[in-house]
C-alpha cells in the first residue's frame, strides 16, 4: 500500500487567495488531472489524502478552530470550513472520474475523532472495505470533533501518518510545490532527513498563504514518525512531470527522502 498526499500548495492557488485582493480559492483543475493520471498510471494500490489550502485554512485561522471552541459563533466556522474543503474534495474526485479513476471520499469529519487536537479513533474499517471493493478512498485536510476542545483540525499530514501506520504503507508521497525541504544557513534541499536536521530547517519557498496545521515542520517531524515506524517518505515538487509516478513505480526521483535509521 502507498499513501499520497496532493497538497494544498500544488492544486490549489494558496498565494491568490490570500492576496487581499478579493480573489477567492482557486482550484488547478490541470495539475490535480495531472497528478492523478500518474497515480492512475503507477498501477499500484493507492491512499489519497488532499491538503485543504485556501479553501480551509484561511478560515479555519479566522474562527481560531485549531484551538478548539471559545464561543458559539465558532460553529459558524466550522460548517463553513466543512463545506469548503468537501467543495475542494468533489473537484479533485470530478478530475479522477474524468481519468476512469474510481475514487470515493471520506471525509474526515465524519470518520475521524479527535482528543486535544489529535487523532484519537479512525474509522480504518471503512477504507478497508473500499479497498478492497476496487476503489480509491480520498480524504483530506478537514474539521472534525475533537473529545476536549469540541472541535479542531484534522491536517493532511496527521492522516498520513494515522494510515501509513494502519495499512503498513511500504511509501508515502508527500507532493508540494517544492522540491523538498531546505536546510542549513545556505537554504540547500536536503536530499536525506535525519533528525538532526530539524534544527536546521530553512522555511520554505513556495507553500504560499495560510498554515493551520504546522507547516513544513511539523510535516518533516511527522515524517520522521512515519520513517521510524518503516514507511518510506518522500517530499517531491508535484510541478516537476513525472516525479510523483516515479515515487510510486519504486524509483528515487529528487527530493527530499525519509528512511528509517
Amino acid at each position: 500500500m502507498k499513501l499520497v498526499k496532493l497538497g494544498g500548495s500544488v492544486i490549489t492557488n494558496k498565494k491568490e487567495a490570500g492576496s487581499g485582493r478579493g480573489i477567492g480559492p482557486r482550484f488547478l483543475a490541470r495539475v490535480a488531472g495531472r497528478l492523478l493520471r500518474e497515480i492512475r498510471d503507477s498501477g499500484e494500490r493507492v491512499i489519497i489524502v488532499t491538503g485543504a489550502g485556501p479553501f480551509g485554512h484561511v478560515k479555519a485561522q479566522k474562527y481560531a478552530l485549531s484551538g478548539g471552541y471559545r464561543e458559539d459563533s465558532q460553529w459558524d466556522g466550522f460548517v463553513d470550513v466543512s463545506r469548503d474543503v468537501r467543495r475542494l474534495n468533489l473537484l479533485v474526485l470530478d478530475e479522477g472520474l474524468r481519468l476512469g479513476m474510481r475514487l470515493v471520499s471520506v471525509p474526515p469529519s465524519v470518520s475521524v475523532l479527535l482528543a486535544d487536537g489529535r487523532i484519537h479513533y479512525i474509522d480504518e474499517g471503512v477504507f478497508r472495505r473500499y479497498i478492497s471493493a476496487g476503489l480509491t478512498p480520498v480524504t483530506f485536510g478537514d474539521v472534525a470533533l475533537d473529545t476536549s476542545k469540541r472541535f479542531s483540525i484534522c491536517g493532511g499530514d496527521a492522516l498520513m501518518e494515522r494510515l501509513a501506520a494502519a495499512f503498513s504503507a511500504d511509501r508515502a508521497v508527500f507532493v508540494s510545490d517544492i522540491d523538498g525541504i531546505r536546510v542549513g544557513p545556505e537554504g540547500r534541499t536536503a536530499h536525506e532527513f535525519s533528525a538532526q536536521d530539524m534544527k536546521r530547517i530553512t522555511p520554505a519557498r513556495g507553500l504560499g498563504g495560510k498554515d493551520v496545521t504546522g507547516g513544513i515542520a511539523e510535516k518533516a517531524h511527522l515524517a520522521l514518525s512515519m520513517a521510524a515506524a518503516g514507511t518510506e517518505v518522500v517530499v517531491l515538487n508535484g510541478r516537476k512531470k513525472g516525479r510523483l509516478l516515479e515515487a510510486l513505480k519504486g524509483g528515487e526521483p529528487e527530493g527530499t527522502w525519509f528512511r528509517r535509521p
